[in-house]
């Protein structure tokens, strides 16, 4: 269940940042405001200014905003709406599409087996790759809880095991700071500290031993399916569900993940007034993780990002100005694993 908003916080160490792109000669700027998170910092924020935001992609037309699809989501016509069950199965990977479906039986049957007797690693390899391999849709949702919880077992709790490739134990040294541990294994300070139980990620004492993940952390949506998976080199750690974009304008493609703000302001792209990060009204939520396209149909984007919303209803269905949504404790998480400039978003 969604959580609601904590309003009416100190809105101290914002930053506001702009972008201008080119399109048919005209030139569009969008801002968006909000404490800008860098896991490289001690106290993860950016002291520079962070580009971006809208929720709309560019337009050569007289009015590229000229759809009347609101960010809140209170419409959705017929047909817009798709499975939200995770029902379909994803597509199998490169050069896998004819994969002989009795392998994948087996490697369900050997990595639930390894899971009954308690092996959690051995599972999750025999399981991650039978999803990679492209599962028949009776084993889809049940797979994917069972990675889920799997990644939660083996990744994000305190507990370690034996030769685990994706975690390790870490000693801290004398002077060293969380975030400089954080960096040198491409994760967040704040992800760190959640595993650990660190209250404060500006505290920790030389000669502590703790977890630490070797990321960086990737994410895969699947439109079809309104899904995301959280991938951690190549395996299948964590599973969402998200809202997208009306009229199929969630473009498709590669891209990289270029900011991330906490409490940001929304700035319509259809001008008018601005919400503020305190505002029950604003569609943001509290978290903003700007992303910028770099393949595919998503080359040249910078006005798309991964939020939370005020609207949970609209998780599944297909209404946002090309967004990506998540319910708001989801993005809270999700947030604390995203590394800009080091985490890739691939939408298909």
């Amino acid at each position: 269940m969604a959580r609601r908003y904590r309003r009416g916080r100190s809105r101290r160490n914002y930053t506001i940042g702009a972008v201008v792109a080119l399109t048919g000669g005209a030139a569009y700027w969008t801002f968006v405001s909000g404490r800008a998170a860098d896991p490289s910092s001690p106290d993860g924020l950016l002291a520079s200014r962070a580009p971006l935001a809208s929720d709309r992609p560019f337009s050569t037309g007289d009015n590229p905003y000229q759809a009347d699809v609101p960010e809140k989501g209170a419409n959705d016509p017929a047909g817009r709406s798709g499975p939200v069950d995770g029902s379909a199965a994803p597509p199998a990977a490169a050069g896998s599409a004819a994969a002989d479906q009795s392998r994948i039986r087996q490697l369900i049957a050997a990595g639930r087996d390894e899971l009954g007797r308690g092996h959690w690693i051995a599972a999750r390899q025999h399981l991650s790759e039978a999803y990679t391999l492209g599962p028949p849709p009776e084993e889809l949702t049940e797979l994917r809880a069972e990675l889920t919880r799997i990644g939660d077992e083996t990744v994000f709790s305190p507990r370690l095991y034996p030769d685990d490739p994706l975690v390790g134990r870490y000693v801290i040294q004398p002077s060293e700071t969380l975030g400089q541990i954080a960096k040198a294994h491409d994760v967040t300070a704040e992800l760190l500290a959640r595993i650990n139980g660190i209250p404060n990620v500006n505290r920790v004492n030389a000669g502590q031993t703790i977890k630490v993940v070797r990321g960086p952390f990737h994410a895969a949506i699947d439109k079809s399916r309104y899904t995301m998976d959280v991938l951690l080199q190549g395996t299948f750690v964590r599973a969402y569900r998200v809202g997208l974009g009306a009229d199929d304008s969630t473009p498709t493609g590669d891209w990289s993940v270029k900011v991330k703000l906490k409490d940001p302001t929304y700035y319509s792209p259809r001008g008018g007034s601005v919400i503020q990060s305190d505002d029950p009204a604003n569609p943001l939520g509290e978290r903003w993780i700007g992303l910028e396209g770099v393949g595919g149909n998503a080359v040249g984007q910078m006005r798309y990002g991964i939020h939370g919303t005020i609207e949970p209803a609209s998780i599944g269905r297909s209404v946002s100005l090309g967004c990506i949504r998540l319910h708001n404790a989801d993005v809270e998480f999700f947030f604390d694993l995203m590394i800009p400039g080091k985490s890739q978003v691939v939408i298909r």
